[in-house]
């Protein structure tokens, strides 16, 4: 269980740095240009809210990748998902996170199992390869924790399902060690610490982004 923590704080971090890197470019870039930096991230982001609907029977309307000012931030996206019951409502909200995070840790893993194939080739293929990934990995990771709309519903379903826990864990339904055992193999705990490390690579590339937009933001201002 200890695993799942820096797993967790990490894309906590991830989800605060993804709300200052569309705040700040915002800022800088206009909407277009937002709209094709972003565009792999919000492709992602509105499939997997469509394809959960479909599997859960939810109908669905009209879907956009064009990015749209919002308040004091950016919307990146949207799509029009029919009114139903609070628990479908939440897994159609949470997809993007879970899609985000599969593809994220997937691209890291087969560019890390694959490094010395990728190594071999043409010095320029090689580069050419790393900044299509580090790319990939920031238009992605940046695009696919939900917005408040999404989560409608979550809060109350997280609130019961912690008050049910702790009910249970009262009234004596403990499950037995033995059977965490069974479901936290050595498979799943190398996955989960696998994971933890592969989500510092988005994390890194968000933190140099926004330095070098201060960096570049703070000489501008002295120069005036």
């Amino acid at each position: 269980m200890i695993y799942f923590i820096p797993l967790f704080v990490e894309i906590i971090f991830l989800f605060l740095l993804s709300r200052s890197i569309t705040k700040t470019l915002s800022k800088f870039l206009p909407i277009s240009l937002m709209s094709l930096i972003f565009l792999p991230g919000v492709f992602i982001h509105e499939m997997s809210h469509m394809l959960m609907a479909v599997i859960l029977f939810v109908p669905i309307g009209e879907m956009e990748f064009i990015p749209k000012k919002s308040g004091n931030g950016v919307k990146l996206g949207s799509i029009e998902i029919a009114k139903t019951d609070p628990i479908r409502r939440s897994i159609i909200g949470f997809a993007p996170v879970f899609a985000g995070l599969m593809i994220v840790i997937g691209i890291v893993y087969l560019f890390s199992s694959n490094l010395l194939f990728f190594q071999n080739q043409n010095l320029w293929i090689y580069i050419s390869v790393i900044l299509l990934l580090t790319y990939l990995l920031f238009a992605i990771s940046n695009a696919m924790f939900s917005s408040k709309v999404d989560m409608e519903g979550a809060i109350e379903i997280l609130i019961a399902l912690f008050i049910i826990f702790i009910a249970s864990y009262l009234l004596g339904f403990r499950p037995p060690l033995e059977y965490l055992g069974k479901i936290f193999t050595k498979e799943l705990v190398g996955i989960i610490q696998k994971s933890a490390i592969f989500l510092l690579i988005p994390i890194i590339i968000d933190l140099l982004i926004l330095g070098i937009i201060k960096l570049f933001t703070n000489s501008r201002s002295r120069s005036y």
